[in-house]
């Protein structure tokens, strides 16, 4: 959707597609320099384009672009003409009241209001709660590199801990997004993904990927275990008490050494945050019942709209004799008319407007499985590698001092 310039702005990969295309694609090549693959990226975007009616023709990426949310509204539509086909052939079907069908096909959209409303705010808050937490885990890290380079420890010793802080960071993006589908009701969900084989696909990607981050005897070890990306922060905590212990920083007892830890708890916690929507979904009575409300709206209104549509074309198509056999005034034609545009966005648009709701929801309260709201991981990671970087190489050669240096009595 955004433009090469704007994304470039915002920090954001340039699109494949040219800048002169009208609308830029947000599939853009991956932000590993080492890797063919595309990186979806939902977070990059021309939000000053949405104020426009421009927003009509950005169907990549939106909810719009759903097959199964277009399956669903068309088959309502299929329900509608067998009804009013159904409708056609009934005897005295325009004497039918049409402000009573549009009072039975609104009484549902009250319920739907409020649980849809709800469910909506709480995805988005998990999203943003997940996309937090794992920030807090580079964050963690770019910390830990702070606080040994302020006390200046030898450089095999930060490197260490900010590539086992860096690995823990891909383990986990891979976990969350190594299966992920493209859109809801388009690819069944996967039960197992912490068996032997999906681990090995995991550690084959980040050797592709990254394979500079583990060596040959942790990759042995760390494959043993599902959850591997926290259990490496128990080597940090083990390799900072080892520094106390010889003296590369503060003791144990110093304030210095209970900060190194906190920064240390921060990312191991960070980690349960960002996995919560991964492994705790909302309540199935909860969502069946909104899934199931939002259906049923959706089939009724069909229903509805289809006895209307039927009863009107029987009424446009009377004669003034048959009219008149049946004390119909031919002359409220426009007015059977106009309530049939009002039936339709009544009765067709609006449920499918909640089915749209409903699919953008259900994407935003699972961003690990489904891409178009898929959490930019990647592209973090990329900035925090850089970031680290960057912090090295400031931190080896100070303009006007020394580089510090921790040193213990002897």
């Amino acid at each position: 959707m955004a433009s090469a310039d704007h994304q470039m702005e915002a920090g954001c990969p340039s699109p494949t597609s040219s800048p002169s295309s009208p609308l830029s694609s947000r599939r853009t090549k991956s932000l590993l320099q080492d890797s063919k693959e595309e990186e979806w990226d939902s977070t990059c975007y021309d939000i000053t384009k949405l104020t426009y009616w421009t927003a009509f023709t950005m169907i990549e990426g939106s909810a719009w672009e759903n097959k199964a949310l277009w399956g669903s509204i068309g088959r309502s539509y299929v329900v509608s003409l067998f009804m009013a086909a159904l409708t056609w052939f009934t005897p005295y079907a325009t004497l039918i009241s049409s402000t009573s069908l549009m009072k039975m096909g609104t009484f549902l959209t009250v319920f739907i209001g409020f649980m849809l409303g709800f469910f909506i705010s709480s995805s988005i808050e998990r999203w943003y709660h997940a996309t937090d937490a794992f920030m807090q885990l580079l964050d963690a890290v770019r910390k830990l590199q702070m606080q040994l380079a302020a006390l200046g420890v030898a450089e095999h010793y930060v490197s260490t801990i900010t590539r086992y802080g860096m690995l823990s960071a891909w383990l986990l993006n891979l976990n969350l997004h190594l299966h992920c589908h493209c859109r809801p009701g388009m690819q069944i969900e996967q039960d197992d993904v912490d068996d032997q084989e999906h681990i090995q696909e995991l550690w084959e990607t980040l050797d592709r990927f990254r394979p500079h981050l583990t060596t040959p005897n942790e990759k042995v070890t760390l494959m043993q275990y599902n959850d591997s990306y926290a259990l490496i922060w128990t080597w940090v905590a083990s390799l900072i008490g080892r520094m106390a212990h010889d003296g590369d920083i503060p003791p144990m007892a110093s304030p210095t050494y209970g900060r190194i830890l906190d920064l240390i708890q921060q990312a191991f916690a960070s980690l349960r945050d960002a996995r919560t929507p991964f492994h705790v979904k909302a309540p199935f009575v909860y969502i069946h019942t909104l899934v199931i409300l939002v259906h049923v709206n959706g089939i009724l209104n069909a229903l509805l709209f289809g006895i209307q549509v039927g009863g009107t074309f029987m009424f446009t198509a009377q004669t003034p004799d048959e009219a008149a056999n049946i004390n119909l005034d031919v002359k409220d034609t426009s007015t059977k008319v106009t309530e049939l545009l009002v039936a339709f966005c009544v009765q067709m648009i609006a449920p499918a407007l909640y089915l749209t709701l409903l699919d953008a929801s259900l994407c935003m309260s699972q961003p690990f499985k489904f891409q178009d709201a898929k959490i930019p991981l990647m592209r973090l990671l990329v900035d925090c590698e850089n970031d680290l970087a960057s912090a090295q190489q400031i931190a080896a050669e100070p303009p006007l001092w020394k580089k510090p240096k921790f040193k213990t009595a002897t």
